[in-house]
């Protein structure tokens, strides 16, 4: 029941921050998650399960949450145990039908990185995804603080990418994930949130 009332605080802040195209507004649960999760597997990590080793039977991602911006299931999101960059596992998004955005998220208390730069990492690859990409995010959840990476379009192989963010002093809450914005799939895999001069 916590979870589920962290959760709904979550989108509820979400959506008063930024239009209908941001990946944190108006955002659905596609699978909310059902099991509370520590950064075990990954020494020093802030993020739990940020390489995706950690499975569930019942179809959530540990550690991470499964959104869109609403209407019917419009993307299959999963642990995909086959192309993985490194290990195991890496996330697998796909979008069935058109939609604004489907993203991936985790939250952290934003107060540790308060005045601080942040940078969050990822190997992502991509297949026939459209245009609008699929893209790294950090939002500290205050007016003007969503930062998106470069992003990939296409057919690209895994490779780094980056998104930095200052984190304002008044900041509770930072999210991170990933999010296509677009026709296709794509896949994430080592993800990491630092701290940076």
């Amino acid at each position: 029941m916590k979870r589920l009332s962290i959760l709904t605080a979550v989108l509820l802040a979400a959506c008063s921050n930024g239009g209908p195209t941001t990946p944190t507004a108006g955002m659905v649960p596609v699978v909310a998650p059902v099991q509370a999760v520590t950064p075990r597997d990954v020494p020093g990590s802030v993020l739990v399960n940020p390489d995706f080793e950690q499975t569930a039977g019942d179809g959530s991602i540990p550690g991470w949450v499964m959104s869109q911006h609403a209407g019917p299931v419009s993307y299959a999101m999963r642990i995909d145990p086959v192309d993985a960059y490194a290990g195991h596992g890496s996330f697998h998004m796909t979008r069935t039908q058109p939609q604004i955005f489907g993203s991936l998220i985790q939250s952290l208390d934003a107060r540790p990185y308060a005045g601080k730069t942040v940078e969050l990492s990822a190997m992502l690859k991509s297949r026939g995804v459209g245009a609008g990409g699929w893209k790294l995010f950090i939002n500290a959840n205050v007016p003007g603080t969503l930062n998106y990476s470069r992003g990939l379009t296409g057919d690209r192989p895994w490779q780094n990418e980056s998104v930095r963010l200052n984190v304002p002093a008044g900041a509770r809450q930072l999210t991170v994930g990933v999010t296509l914005l677009d026709a296709g799939d794509g896949w994430m895999d080592d993800v990491e949130l630092k701290t940076v001069d």
